[in-house]
């Protein structure tokens, strides 16, 4: 069980039109001692995506992964920045999830729960302020609505949260929308930015750390950088064979910290398709596999726990300049061991078709893990 997923929605209440909240937006940041940048300078990134008819702006950044406690803090300064109401969602397991509002001096001002929420928060929890959610619901919807959703079983939460956006004036997907979702459409607008005036040496962001050092290291084993915003290496083997692989930011053990997984994945040509417009999160059904997987794929004794919790997630400190390069090259040496020697070996189409079936029943397996776990 854990954390599925995070996101964040700002209350549109002067119903500004795109550009409109977009210029607001930076006014705010520039006021917030930011200014724009390109993404290769950034020091926060967020995407606003935006839904016709609809009272709220989503807002994600690839900081948060899924670091709800991350997001709410944004959540909450946001509100303040901008003088309205932010509001977190957290998933945070498939049947609950617990809805946070900030009001416009950024401190909670109510939460609601959904779904099987007692095992996470007690038995004990309030009801929702009615006065402060009415002023959201839109027209022809009632607080019975409202309520009688909250209170409702499902199976998987979010089609209870489906059911709540229209409620209160938003867009179903807007709702659920996190960084790791394809943002390829004109919804979507990414806005980078670094603090303003202060000249001080260029941060090495984890994208370009990826680009540089990985890019570097295995050019020479044929594979390429892919321009875009996106960290994807792409090797082509017989013009039908992919082996591709790319970078996933992770939540550290500290907030000091840092992390990072290495994430791998071999397609064909012939797959309905292959997208690498989007994050590498949106590829998650194929590009999935981290080095510690390649590893297990590649023994038949009993594995190295201590390997294992090593290659799986990467380490750094952040406020360290040297830490993540180093870091980095660590991860590549790694991966070439493990990850580029398996990719390697799947040279036909044949054994395309091995590593596909020892993916699927590696997806099984930890799906009844995770089962038990219930």
């Amino acid at each position: 069980m854990g954390n599925f997923f995070t996101s964040s929605q700002i209350y549109n209440d002067k119903c500004l039109n795109k550009q409109q909240f977009i210029d607001k937006f930076c006014k705010a940041m520039s006021d917030s001692g930011y200014e724009v940048c390109d993404s290769d300078e950034s020091e926060k990134s967020y995407i606003l995506r935006f839904a016709t008819n609809s009272k709220w702006v989503a807002i994600a950044s690839e900081e948060y992964g899924q670091n709800g406690r991350a997001a709410q803090a944004d959540a909450g300064r946001i509100a303040k920045m901008l003088g309205t109401y932010c509001m977190n969602t957290e998933v945070i397991d498939s049947d609950c999830a617990a809805i946070f509002l900030y009001n416009k001096d950024g401190k909670e001002a109510d939460r609601l729960l959904m779904g099987r929420y007692d095992d996470y928060f007690g038995d004990d929890t309030p009801e929702p302020n009615k006065k402060i959610w009415m002023q959201f619901l839109s027209d022809g919807s009632t607080w019975e609505q409202f309520t009688e959703i909250l209170s409702g079983n499902y199976v998987f939460v979010e089609d209870g949260l489906a059911q709540l956006a229209p409620v209160i004036g938003m867009d179903s997907g807007n709702l659920l929308f996190s960084a790791e979702d394809d943002v390829d459409d004109e919804s979507a607008v990414f806005l980078d930015f670094k603090k303003a005036g202060a000249k001080k040496e260029k941060k090495l962001t984890l994208n370009t750390a990826f680009k540089h050092i990985f890019g570097d290291g295995l050019k020479v084993q044929g594979f390429q950088v892919v321009k875009g915003r996106y960290p994807y290496l792409v090797r082509v083997i017989n013009d039908e064979i992919l082996h591709v692989i790319s970078i996933r930011p992770r939540q550290a053990e500290y907030p000091e910290d840092k992390a990072f997984s290495i994430l791998g994945g071999i397609a064909t040509v012939y797959r309905k398709s292959i997208d690498l417009d989007t994050d590498p999160m949106g590829n998650y059904h194929w590009l999935r596999n981290d080095v510690a997987s390649f590893y297990l794929y590649s023994i038949d004794s009993e594995p190295d726990r201590r390997l294992v919790s090593i290659m799986s997630k990467f380490n750094y400190f952040s406020e360290v300049p040297k830490s993540l390069p180093c870091v980095m090259e660590e991860a590549l040496e790694y991966a070439k061991k493990y990850m580029i020697s398996y990719m390697n070996e799947t040279n036909t189409l044949e054994k395309c078709i091995d590593y596909f079936v020892r993916m699927e029943l590696s997806r099984n397996v930890q799906s009844k893990k995770t089962q038990n776990l219930k």
